[in-house]
């Protein structure tokens, strides 16, 4: 009985009795986008980034641990065509890219970690800084409520991918939304309400 519980979906990967496979969007998008992403996010039962790769196939995950593949792949990476969506203080609002540059980027790089961590491999890992910086100027509200964010503003990595590829691409990925939604409601179903983060 106990491995029945812990069985695991072939399709989605998570356990069988949290499969979302039924809601899995079919989205696409020119941009390629790539995750660095700190370990202990990659075990956190409430991370989006899983539910990200199962709807767009262009995610890349790179693990913050193996520091010579996050070099080897952020050295593969053109900066005259790839932006770090990080608000640094060199960062400009993705909301006023002009369709030129726009037309150039071909790829975004996100940090999936907490603010702390995000800060501190921005600032030590050099091939980082080599990229434009992008941030956001109005993003919309975060509607990712199973967990706790620094602030208001905060977005889930996921949200955060998809207003991204909204401003650069015109692409909709509103269905990548209500994706996170729907599977949020079902995964956390047993949740006390206590136990959410509503404000």
């Amino acid at each position: 009985m106990q491995a029945e519980k812990r069985a695991y979906c072939g399709g989605c990967g998570f356990l069988v009795t949290q499969c979302v496979c039924e809601w899995v969007p079919r989205l696409s998008t020119h941009l390629n986008i790539v995750i660095l992403q700190d370990p202990k996010e990659a075990k956190h039962a409430k991370n989006t980034v899983s539910l990200l790769r199962l709807a767009l196939t262009s995610v890349e995950c790179i693990s913050t641990a193996n520091v010579d593949v996050l070099k080897k792949v952020l050295l593969q990476k053109n900066p005259a065509k790839w932006r770090l969506v990080f608000p640094c203080d060199t960062a400009i609002a993705v909301e006023s890219i002009g369709a030129e540059e726009v037309s150039e980027i071909e790829g975004l790089i996100f940090i999936d970690a907490t603010w702390r961590k995000a800060k501190k491999l921005y600032f030590t890992e050099p091939l980082l800084r080599i990229f434009g910086a992008v941030s956001f100027s109005q993003p919309p509200v975060g509607q990712y409520k199973i967990r706790k964010s620094p602030n208001d503003a905060s977005l889930s990595t996921l949200e955060a991918c998809a207003y991204s590829i909204e401003q650069v691409t015109g692409d909709n990925m509103q269905p990548l939304r209500e994706f996170m939604l729907t599977a949020q409601e079902w995964q956390w179903r047993k949740q006390p309400l206590s136990h959410r983060h509503d404000g």
